[in-house]
């Protein structure tokens, strides 16, 4: 039989472990890495998950080809994401701080903003339709 203070021995470095194992998970999080592994773009119509890193080395496609509004010179950590300039919705203003990033201010003065959407759909597609493979249909990429 285990006595009582061989119980008291185990829960106490069972408690002792737990806060360590806690302290130490909260102390050094895990860093994203640079190039993200996926993306999952979220909508109504059904979650689209984009193997970016798959593109990125799978594919060897180059981070200008989809980040395409970007100077040549740009280290690949200073590429934006989509969102950074196409908003959520068709005509909704995005920050032109960002737009003065790569353009003059004449350059989409009177344009109206693509939208997140529309510019993931038309970049994807186009990709596909060009080299003949990849999903071009809505449910090859939209999973509900």
């Amino acid at each position: 039989m285990t006595s009582e203070k061989d119980v008291k021995l185990v829960l106490s470095v069972a408690v002792v472990l737990f806060i360590v194992g806690v302290l130490c998970y909260a102390a050094f999080p895990i860093k994203s890495p640079k190039i993200p592994n996926r993306i999952q773009y979220r909508s109504a119509t059904g979650h689209a998950l984009f193997e970016h890193i798959e593109h990125n080395t799978g594919y060897d496609v180059e981070c200008l080809e989809c980040h395409h509004h970007h100077a040549e010179d740009l280290e690949d950590e200073e590429l934006l994401a989509c969102g950074a300039c196409h908003p959520q919705e068709a005509g909704k203003a995005s920050d032109p701080e960002v737009c003065n990033e790569c353009h003059d201010e004449e350059y989409y003065e009177d344009t109206e903003m693509m939208g997140r959407m529309d510019a993931t759909h038309n970049q994807c597609k186009t990709c596909h339709a060009g080299i003949g493979a990849g999903p071009i249909e809505c449910a090859e990429c939209h999973l509900l």
